[in-house]
């Protein structure tokens, strides 16, 4: 079973109603439906700020995948459906297969 943590978060009343009102219209907890809202947003934002990190050069597709903890076709599907290019030129390639390399060594 995975250790779980209790925290508090003040929420604007008009957003527990919305919270309330789905929670009924799905037949979920309101804790289980803040749960999986939360995981979706945190998924979105680590995919962002992967692909902003991609964007300005600092990482590669690789690195960035990893970063947003999805695999590395899931993220140059999200880059391809945002439009954004790939780059691909002879360090960026060196650096990707050198990232392999030292991957497989730990293994």
């Amino acid at each position: 079973m995975t250790a779980t943590a209790v925290t508090s978060v003040r929420l604007d009343r008009a957003d527990l109603k919305a919270l309330d009102e789905l929670a009924s219209r799905l037949k979920l907890e309101r804790s289980t439906l803040i749960k999986r809202a939360l995981e979706a947003g945190v998924r979105e934002v680590l995919i962002d700020e992967g692909v902003a990190e991609y964007q300005k050069g600092r990482a590669s597709a690789w690195k960035s995948a990893r970063g947003a903890r999805v695999s590395l076709a899931e993220f140059l599907d999200e880059l391809k459906r945002r439009g954004v290019p790939f780059r691909t030129d002879e360090d960026l390639l060196r650096e990707q297969v050198e990232a392999l390399i030292r991957e497989r060594r730990r293994r």
